[in-house]
């Protein structure tokens, strides 16, 4: 009797996805027209309705546009810590320079920068953009997590071109199935 192996993918089970900003935090910088919290928590809860039908489960740290700090969005994902999960933190940027465009994606840790370099190729294609790096960072919502933890920032809400493809709802669903195709390789 012959006996195959069978692949088993190892994806997460949990994904922590931190939708930036929200409530009084409308993210940006100051004098941004186009404020970042509402198509943060869109693309969010797109991943979300993604990763679900796939059977991931998915943990929000904020649902609506209310304020969650730092300390607590951490403390969300830490509370899923050693349950094979991930943490995602979504956001868009911002420049005084209206050509300034394209995709950054920061990580903290080894663990992360794979998950970091699994999504940001997909999200350069997806809004069709370009690159702008995998990049280490120590922003808190990284160190302080202890699951693979990365932020990416999914285009410029200060460039014409880049704004016009975010603020299309077909827009920040292409955004959050390549982020979903980058976790489901993890």
């Amino acid at each position: 009797m012959l006996l195959v192996a069978a692949h088993i993918e190892a994806r997460p089970a949990i994904v922590v996805i931190d939708p930036g900003h929200g409530g009084y935090d409308r993210g940006g910088m100051p004098g941004q027209i186009i404020p970042e919290k509402p198509y943060t928590l869109d693309t969010a809860r797109r991943l979300a309705r993604i990763l679900k039908g796939d059977g991931i489960k998915v943990v929000l740290t904020r649902t609506d546009d209310y304020y969650v700090s730092l300390p607590a969005r951490t403390s969300t994902a830490n509370a899923y810590a050693g349950y094979n999960s991930v943490f995602v933190s979504i956001h868009f940027n911002a420049g005084r320079r209206l050509g300034a465009y394209g995709i950054e994606t920061y990580y903290n840790n080894s663990r992360a920068y794979r998950l970091a370099a699994l999504i940001h190729p997909r999200v350069i294609q997806a809004l069709g953009s370009i690159d702008r790096g995998i990049r280490h960072r120590g922003y808190f919502v990284l160190r302080r997590n202890r699951l693979p933890a990365v932020l990416v920032e999914c285009g410029f809400l200060t460039n014409p071109v880049e704004a016009a493809r975010i603020l299309t709802p077909g827009g920040r669903e292409n955004l959050a199935e390549a982020i979903a195709a980058g976790i489901e390789r993890y």
